[in-house]
């Protein structure tokens, strides 16, 4: 993970650098909705930040106002996060202050010229400054919008000077001459390396455990087989087949119901050849309507039935709310409304049971209910219509080992299948490694090794790259193994996903970690930015911190 973003910093410095400015900024969380920030009560305690007020609506304008188009012009977007913005906007205000404390000057013509060039927001598809781009910025300026001209320049050179701010307090952002030769060893070495993908789905163990094995692996493992939660209710169903024969449909109301949906009811299909001769003229819409006009019945049927059961269950809730009843007075109750009350067996919220349809959302609802709120709202199902009434609450505990005997089996069956991988992949390093001393070329030593131990082994060979611009289809896990390796030297099998790696450094050609490499400039430079920014993002941290009286120590 270390190694990806070091090497995404070196192909994208320019666009984290910018970012830093806004996700680098301050740890803490800070709400714009917290009391007394941004509340209709206009007569609460002010709430100082600097020479603001917090809970003013027009200083919270004019903080996070000036915030957004800044967001805009230094990042080139505005989809970053509220919490974001608002950090961004404590820190930038804190710079501005400390400008005015300082009496440092604005930019001159040239310099705030130079400025814009480097804001993103008018950058061309190349990453540089697009003339056009601004010009066009300037022209909707002039059209009207949320922002003036006026406002623009205001937050450019606030924008300047707080950027001036933050050079000072960052400094020169301090690089030792071995922190930029580690950083050119990590992503300008030159790499070849053959890669060895074992098949973890193809490698099938022997593995039978007995009974014993399988106690001892619960026992020791009891914390995955804790039961859930559960819910155990009674419930009264409401099935639409009930009400089937209280549905009557007219042709021409099934008609326009097809008209309305006739994407839902496509015609059938019929073999080449099959088709009836043309006579006369037919509407094609009718004869496609004739084809499915049965399921367009059916299902308008079952649609009117599925609310007439809805309609029915709502009606009992109510009379059943009207009545506050509790405890085993529902079940006399709803009997004598010629309905019947079952009992479901606890289920837990992940586990929907059969009269709910198997639908975890109507799990969950059943969780909402308790001895307060017994009686559950009217829920459409697929088939019909429920209500539920709360019986009681089951929390989580041990299960017995008889209840999870399968799920035992195939965890220990799993886990043992891992441990015996692994063993594979120290097996097959060794074997390749005594194959290879012997003069044997990686891929033949390779197939040797899985001939020999029955695993399925693809082996790819990479030539000629760098970690800043790797092969497309360089994987991952073999990548962090291969900056470990010299020169002819062959990794332990790292797992990821369903495959194992084996690395094998074929050629390892380090860059010149000095001076003279034209790189180490570059890297110095972007590093000493860095630092900068990161010292200066801390400084400005604990000052908005301490204005705001957070104890970040907490």
């Amino acid at each position: 993970m270390i190694s990806w973003i070091q090497t995404t910093f070196q192909r994208h410095f320019r666009i984290l650098f910018f970012g830093l400015l806004i996700v680098l900024i301050i740890s803490f969380v800070f709400t714009i909705g917290a009391p007394g920030i941004g509340g209709a009560d206009r007569q609460v305690q002010a709430r100082t930040f600097f020479d603001l007020n917090l809970n003013s609506p027009d200083d919270q304008a004019k903080l996070y106002g000036d915030a957004n188009l800044s967001v805009f012009l230094q990042v080139g977007q505005q989809n970053i996060s509220q919490a974001q913005i608002q950090d961004y906007a404590l820190q930038r205000y804190a710079s501005i202050f400390l400008a005015n404390q300082l009496n440092l000057p604005g930019p001159g013509d040239a310099e705030k010229m130079e400025f814009i060039k480097k804001l993103p927001g008018f950058a061309g598809a190349d990453g540089e400054f697009d003339a056009s781009a601004y010009a066009t910025f300037r022209d909707n300026l002039k059209l009207g919008g949320q922002y003036t001209e006026a406002d623009v320049n205001r937050v450019i050179i606030q924008d300047f000077r707080a950027q001036t701010v933050r050079d000072l307090l960052g400094g020169p952002g301090y690089v030792e001459d071995s922190d930029i030769a580690f950083q050119l060893g990590r992503t300008e070495t030159l790499w070849s390396a053959d890669i060895a993908k074992v098949d973890y789905n193809a490698f099938a163990p022997v593995i039978e455990p007995s009974n014993d094995q399988l106690q001892a692996y619960f026992e020791s493992n009891t914390f995955r087989y804790e039961t859930p939660p559960q819910v155990r209710v009674d419930y009264v169903e409401f099935p639409a087949s009930r009400y089937l024969a209280q549905v009557t449909l007219s042709d021409d109301q099934i008609r326009s119901f097809y008209d309305a949906n006739p994407a839902r009811f496509p015609a059938p299909v019929k073999p080449a050849g099959d088709e009836a001769p043309v006579v006369g003229d037919v509407d094609p819409l009718n004869a496609d309507f004739l084809a499915v006009k049965d399921q367009v019945s059916a299902t308008m049927r079952l649609d009117l039935a599925r609310r007439f059961s809805a309609e029915e269950a709502s009606d009992l809730t109510v009379a059943l709310f009207d009545a506050k009843l509790s405890g085993d007075a529902f079940g006399p109750f709803i009997a004598g409304k010629g309905l019947t009350l079952r009992s479901a067996p606890p289920f837990s919220a992940q586990s929907a049971p059969g009269f709910l349809g198997g639908n975890p959302q109507l799990a969950r609802q059943a969780f909402t209910l308790s001895a307060q709120k017994p009686l559950s709202d009217a829920f459409p199902t697929a088939t019909g219509a429920v209500i539920m009434i709360y019986r009681e609450s089951i929390p989580s505990g041990p299960s017995l080992y008889a209840a999870v005997a399968d799920r035992v089996s195939v965890d220990f069956v799993g886990n043992e299948k891992r441990k015996q991988f692994v063993e594979l992949g120290r097996k097959l390093r060794s074997e390749i490694m005594a194959k290879v001393s012997t003069g044997l070329s990686f891929a033949d030593a390779t197939t040797a090794a899985s001939e020999s131990n029955g695993a399925t082994i693809e082996t790819v060979t990479f030539a000629g790259f760098t970690r800043r611009e790797p092969p497309q289809d360089f994987p991952g896990a073999a990548a962090n193994s291969l900056e470990q390796l010299q020169a002819g030297e062959i990794s332990e099998m790292v797992i990821s996903g369903n495959q194992g790696f084996i690395t094998h450094a074929s050629a390892k050609v380090a860059p010149v970690a000095d001076s003279t490499n034209p790189r180490f400039a570059e890297l110095k430079e972007q590093i000493a930015d860095y630092n900068s920014a990161s010292t200066a993002s801390a400084t400005l941290q604990s000052l908005v911190e301490t204005e705001l009286g957070i104890d970040s120590t907490e």
